[in-house]
């Protein structure tokens, strides 16, 4: 069976259940089947139409219909389409079958149309729907294995915010739900991007959302760098990122929050490093906190929410520091 009529059986497969149901017990005869074309061209049409009118759940159908039949149709239409679309939501739709058609194929140089729009297209919205095109995939990955050309840290140098903003998406997308916070490049590489922006509210997205526990020394030293920039919140973001170092780092990092405490005038920067140190120590963390006692007295509530969260000894972060919420309410 050749590709071409293999995609085909695949995407008959896949609308199968639109197929009117038949009944033995009444004894009706099932309608005859009739020939009919399945053409990419159709099913972009469709696309197209959905996008447009659809309600949503018959848009993601659509969109998943896609991906199915693009992991065994030919490489070339798909792409051809990709560099041809002007329509941003088509072209996202398009770009994320061919991005799922890469890692499912394992052919990481399927994205570079994505890459080179994102990079070079004239129209900021196109832009920004090629990198969200991207999201759902191991992106940084594929990004490396084709020559970084197009990088991450390119991308958050748009003078587009859009684009900007689908880069801090992707990689706190790409790092919760990829990779579950356990993969030292995909954080690596969050950083440096952060560090590379123009744009210190995006930076400071990517700096507290991504995990940083596995990232290694010499990032840590960036991160803590980043605690004498002149713009509040990369300090808050940095101090909250620095947090959820390494254990290995963990000692020296909690000193370098307690100096920050100490000497930062912005209270949330102040309360981003009670927040990193507590983090830091869970248990351990009582001492250091007390010891900040009345260095910024109205933010001893703050430490007492934290000691009192502490006290119930909770393992999981996510617990502990929901729980130091409800208290601080």
């Amino acid at each position: 069976m050749n590709r071409s009529l293999r995609w085909r059986v695949a995407l008959l497969a896949s609308a199968a259940w639109l197929l009117p149901a038949t009944s033995s017990a009444t004894g009706s005869n099932p309608p005859p089947f009739q020939q009919t074309t399945c053409s990419f061209s159709g099913m972009v049409d469709e696309l197209r139409a959905a996008l447009k009118t659809g309600s949503p759940a018959y848009r993601k159908y659509v969109k998943a219909r896609l991906k199915t039949a693009a992991r065994v149709m030919p490489a070339d239409e798909l792409i051809g389409a990709v560099q041809q679309e002007r329509d941003p939501d088509v072209l996202e739709a398009l770009g994320a079958a061919l991005a799922d058609k890469s890692s499912f194929s394992e052919d990481s140089a399927l994205v570079q149309s994505l890459l080179t729009r994102a990079s070079s297209d004239t129209d900021p919205a196109l832009r920004a729907a090629s990198v969200r095109a991207l999201r759902g995939i191991g992106s940084v990955d594929s990004i490396a294995k084709n020559g970084n050309v197009v990088t991450y840290e390119q991308l958050i140098r748009d003078s587009a915010p859009e684009v900007r903003q689908a880069v801090v998406e992707n990689l706190v997308h790409e790092n919760a739900k990829v990779y579950f916070g356990h993969d030292k490049t995909v954080s690596e590489t969050a950083v440096a991007t952060a560090l590379a922006s123009k744009d210190p509210e995006a930076a400071a997205k990517l700096l507290s959302e991504v995990s940083m526990e596995r990232v290694g020394h010499e990032t840590v030293e960036r991160l803590r760098q980043q605690l004498r920039t002149d713009h509040p919140g990369l300090r808050a973001a940095s101090a909250t990122a620095l947090g959820g170092v390494p254990g290995a780092e963990a000692g020296s990092t909690r000193q370098t929050l307690v100096e920050l405490y100490r000497t930062d005038k912005d209270p949330a920067v102040r309360k981003a490093a009670l927040q990193g140190i507590a983090r830091l120590g869970m248990g351990s963390a009582q001492s250091a906190l007390e010891s900040l006692r009345g260095v910024a007295p109205g933010l001893d509530p703050e430490i007492d929410a934290w000691q009192s969260a502490l006290k119930l000894g909770l393992q999981e972060w996510h617990l502990l520091l929901r729980e130091k919420e409800r208290i601080r309410k």
